[in-house]
């Protein structure tokens, strides 16, 4: 792989990786059905945020891993790309963990509040709508599958990165001799050429004796 492209495709799977698991975060996960004895029948939607509240940090870590894997060299890079992959085991978690049965439990305390204004919205963008009463019972749950979908990929995405910087990593860059002075640049020349027939006609238009 090229030094361009060690930089150019984990930067992009990066940025992809953050950018699904930000619209995950922003997509609805639960449609939740309860009822109680005050108001009766109630519906809340349940968006990423709500339900898995790790996918905007990890989002942010991919973020923030661009800079580290555009300034880090060398081992260190090896170590960013460890850290890229442990972020896409975390958000790969978190889709994960919406197979099988839903826990009641957990939505339960999710959409119910003692406060006046709950934590949960009635939809996606939504805001500031009441919750539900604590002694609500949840009568029904129904999954989305767009939002754990979305959160594979951002995993994959993430996972595909750690992988190119662990495999590929930046090298350290080399000592930049554009400063070294025209005199030091001759020194090195000429020490390279001392015993070339160059060196020697050097030698002796300079006024030396090349055999001294």
């Amino acid at each position: 792989m090229t030094p361009r492209n060690r930089l150019l495709v984990p930067v992009v799977l990066l940025l992809l990786g953050a950018v699904l698991l930000w619209a995950a975060s922003r997509t609805a996960w639960l449609e939740v059905v309860a009822f109680n004895d005050q108001s009766g029948e109630a519906r809340r939607t349940l968006v990423g945020a709500d339900w898995q509240p790790a996918l905007v940090p990890i989002a942010l870590g991919a973020v923030a891993a661009v800079a580290a894997v555009a300034l880090v060299r060398g081992t260190g890079a090896r170590v960013v790309g460890a850290v890229i992959a442990l972020l896409g085991v975390a958000a790969g978690a978190q889709a994960a963990s919406t197979v099988g049965d839903v826990d009641t439990d957990r939505v339960h305390a999710a959409v119910t509040s003692e406060e006046e204004l709950g934590r949960t919205n009635a939809g996606p963008g939504a805001s500031g709508v009441q919750s539900l009463p604590e002694w609500s019972e949840i009568t029904g749950t129904a999954t989305r599958a767009t939002g754990p979908a979305l959160t594979a990929g951002g995993a994959l995405a993430l996972l595909a990165a750690g992988a190119v910087v662990i495999a590929w990593p930046a090298r350290a860059a080399r000592r930049d001799d554009r400063y070294v002075t025209p005199s030091t640049r001759r020194g090195e020349a000429g020490a390279g050429d001392a015993g070339t027939g160059r060196g020697l006609w050097e030698e002796l238009d300079e006024g030396r004796d090349p055999t001294a």
